[in-house]
């Protein structure tokens, strides 16, 4: 280990193997894809926000996590 750490000027870091699981969000990735995909024919002013689309996947999937996770998946689909 410290053989390893002398030979770099600067720590090499951490790189992860393989992304970490979505367990809570996981199986509704479907449902959140679905929703943007509707919204393309309604009008502009009726969009779901990231916001609306965490409220449906709590109040009618059971969705136990956080408005962050879901935020960040919306925004990793609208890139």
């Amino acid at each position: 280990m410290v053989s390893k750490v002398c030979r770099f000027s600067m720590p090499p870091g951490y790189v992860r193997q393989r992304s970490a699981a979505k367990r809570k969000l996981g199986p509704l990735i479907p449902v959140i894809e679905a929703i943007p995909e509707a919204d393309r024919t309604a009008p502009v002013k009726q969009h779901h926000t990231a916001k609306r689309i965490f409220e449906r996947l709590r109040d009618e999937h059971r969705f136990a996590g956080g408005y962050t996770v879901v935020n960040e998946e919306m925004a990793r689909h609208s890139e």
